[in-house]
């Protein structure tokens, strides 16, 4: 018998305890004859949340004990291959390693390799850009900062960055983290707690849901509810010329612009965001160059038509009132038309992404 033992992070007391928790609770060894079986072996451990996955497989070692250790070494490192796979497809990614085997006359050898919360941790796997960004988009919605999305060398990063630059509705002080392991996700930043988030995006919520009722009839076109939208944040928020730049402020978001009525042009964007999702459009925020300075607006879809909105540029400086006429001049308008006095990442802010907040509405 020989065991060889791989840790992270791990002390020896617990690792001993872990152990001890295993032997209390012995699971029976399952024969794989082939690299199919091993697999479905460690999927159904996996899916018993067993402490450890047991396998007896059959194999020729050399009579030599030396060698026949080797070997064995060398054979497990492909079956912790396995093994991360068998992980991942059950929403665990594997933390670090351990196991052990026996050997039984150069013949079979059992390998017991240890599954528990300490090899293994909770984690989303993303499989695509689409499911990323819709797994963000959730996330961001629902406010969870606890979930680990994983994609091999945190490859759908990016598209969790995107995802909170589109919806800046769901930015309240937040902040994007992605670990070595592959992992990545959300968190509250240092000037605003999960409480104070919360508070802040129902108190939003719920002053959306109050305007979408008074200013959306019926029978009204898609275009005609967000124009009434874009009418509505023009009569009723005025333009924080005084917001810092630097650091979280309410006029950055969507309760700046409804609650405080006061906004910058991130506000507006996602108020408006917030707004057309309720309206049953999808909308986006884009964020780019207009004026000299670094600016936001909308972008959204109507059947299979895009069009940009950008109601902090309709939006007169100094505010006239909400019973003054409202510019429809940046309203629903072209990429062409909008692309005179506007630039931005087309790339970044691509038709497809509009698409995919689908899911919000």
């Amino acid at each position: 018998m020989d065991k060889r033992w791989v840790r992270k992070a791990a002390g020896l007391l617990f690792v001993f305890a872990c152990v001890l928790l295993a032997a209390c609770m012995p699971v029976k060894a399952a024969t794989a004859w082939d690299d199919n079986d091993i697999r479905q072996i460690m999927n159904q451990a996996f899916e018993n949340n067993d402490l450890e996955a047991v396998i007896t497989i059959d194999r020729t070692f050399s009579p030599d004990e030396n060698q026949a250790k080797a070997e064995a070494e060398l054979y497990a490192n492909q079956l912790l291959v396995y093994l991360e796979e068998a992980a991942l497809k059950n929403g665990k990614l594997m933390n670090g390693t351990s196991y052990s085997y026996v050997i039984v006359d150069s013949r079979e050898v059992t390998y017991r390799f240890d599954i528990s919360p300490q090899f293994t941790k909770e984690v989303t796997l993303l499989t695509s850009e689409k499911s990323a960004y819709k797994k963000a988009l959730r996330a961001l919605e629902k406010r969870d900062y606890k979930t680990k999305f994983y994609s091999e060398d945190a490859m759908y990063f990016d598209i969790f960055v995107l995802a909170l630059q589109h919806h800046p509705e769901y930015n309240y002080n937040v902040v994007i983290w992605k670990s070595s392991d592959g992992t990545c996700g959300y968190r509250p930043g240092k000037e605003l707690n999960t409480t104070e988030i919360k508070t802040k995006m129902t108190r939003a919520n719920t002053k959306a849901n109050s305007i979408i009722k008074k200013i959306i009839k019926k029978g009204m076109s898609p275009k005609e509810k967000l124009k009434a939208i874009h009418d509505y944040l023009v009569r009723y928020c005025v333009y924080d010329e005084n917001a810092p730049r630097d650091g979280y402020h309410d006029s950055y978001t969507a309760y700046g612009c409804l609650v405080r009525k006061k906004a910058v042009c991130q506000g507006y964007a996602a108020a408006f965001n917030l707004l057309a999702i309720k309206a049953g459009v999808c909308s986006i925020t884009v964020g780019g160059e207009a004026g000299g300075g670094s600016h936001a607006w909308n972008y959204v879809r109507i059947g299979s038509t895009y069009r940009y909105v950008d109601t902090t540029w309709d939006d007169p400086l100094p505010d006239r009132g909400s019973k003054a006429g409202v510019p429809h001049k940046y309203f629903y308008v072209t990429q062409s038309e909008l692309a005179k006095n506007h630039t931005w990442n087309r790339k970044e802010n691509a038709k497809k992404y509009v698409d995919y907040a689908d899911i919000l509405r």
